[in-house]
């Protein structure tokens, strides 16, 4: 029960803290979300006009703008508006949340739609294909890694990770990007120099997929350079920190290997803490990168941020906004209830 407990705490306190950090979000971009619903509902109404236009023959004008601003009222209703504040609050938390952010100004997604909403949809995927791999990569290396300098502490290795840590981290993605791009796209024809997929995309499957591989190859390798040390860093320090605690010298006192107390025994002391940082890991991923997609062209979240900013794009920005909030606290819950499960003392109730 005590785990239960744990997780039930925890997803209370989340889901008010969600409320809460969407309501500070809300309430300090509150005039930009009026302008926003304001604007859906005219280009809508609009749109509904001219669908009665072309399919209601036997309407006459004053039944037609009858029509469109009864339809106007109940989408700004849907909203509070002409409600009484706390209702208005209530209505417009709701549909933030139920990812109901309007539509954009200028950026459509590619099957046409300019449902904001929609246009994160389409980009989103691309940016999880792209830096969640590279995250999932990023972990696996640096666990693995960060595992042998700890395992030889005072050793080459492990001097040599905090050095590369502290280069790696101060590099600028963009230029390890412009390096990559001159070195392997033009100087050698390696690779592409950006983009996601030959244009016309290749019709057989495997021919998609391998030029899908071959475009993502530069960004990828740019994003492990400039993070591969950084987190191969924490791991290392998260086991040599456990390496120093009673259990281990009582282990090496009875004779175990050193393998085997690194693997068998800091490691799954000290995997709650690095279970926490790779779900953070992968959680951050879905926000992209914000130069590195720019560098590249690649069509993710960071490079449809870009965009929007470029064209003054509220709704797209907003809803971006309001919806890596909620993935970021959606990560930390899990990384929470993670912790809890590879804890032994949570799930014993202590």
């Amino acid at each position: 029960m005590g785990y239960l407990y744990f997780v039930a705490k925890r997803t209370v306190s989340y889901f008010a803290a969600l409320i809460a950090t969407i309501s500070i979000v809300y309430i300090g971009t509150y005039p930009e979300i009026q302008k926003v619903i304001i604007s859906s509902s005219n280009f809508l109404a609009g749109q509904y006009q001219q669908t009665l236009l072309r399919t209601s023959k036997g309407l006459t004008a004053a039944q037609i703008h009858t029509l469109v601003a009864g339809f106007k009222s109940n989408y700004l209703s849907a909203f509070g508006f002409n409600q009484p504040l706390p209702v208005k609050f209530g209505l417009q938390l709701y549909n933030l949340m139920t990812f109901h952010f309007g539509t954009s100004f200028f950026i459509n997604a590619p099957n046409g739609s300019n449902q904001v909403s929609s246009v994160i949809a389409a980009y989103l995927p691309n940016t999880i294909l792209l830096f969640t791999t590279g995250t999932v990569l990023l972990i696996v290396l640096g666990t693995i890694i960060g595992l042998f300098a700890a395992k030889s502490a005072g050793g080459i290795l492990d001097k040599i990770v905090p050095f590369v840590a502290v280069i790696h981290s101060s590099l600028p993605t963009w230029w390890v990007g412009f390096l990559l791009i001159a070195g392997l796209a033009y100087g050698v024809s390696l690779f592409p120099t950006s983009g996601m997929m030959s244009i016309p995309p290749p019709g057989n499957p495997l021919s998609y997929v391998g030029s899908l591989l071959d475009h993502m190859t530069l960004p990828l390798v740019a994003f492990l350079i400039v993070n591969i040390g950084g987190f191969t860093y924490v791991i290392r320090s998260l086991v040599v920190s456990t390496i120093g605690e009673d259990f281990v010298i009582t282990a090496k006192a009875r004779g175990f290997s050193e393998s085997r107390i690194i693997f068998r025994h800091v490691l799954r002391t000290a995997s709650p803490a690095i279970a926490t940082q790779s779900i953070l890991a992968v959680t951050g991923s879905f926000a992209g990168g914000l130069t590195t997609e720019i560098v590249f062209n690649w069509p993710g979240v960071g490079l449809l941020t870009y965009e929007s900013i470029l064209a003054n794009d509220v709704p797209i920005i907003l809803g971006i906004t309001f919806v890596l909030t909620v993935v970021l606290l959606v990560g930390l819950y899990i990384g929470d209830v993670v912790y809890g499960l590879l804890d032994p003392r949570i799930k014993s109730g202590g």
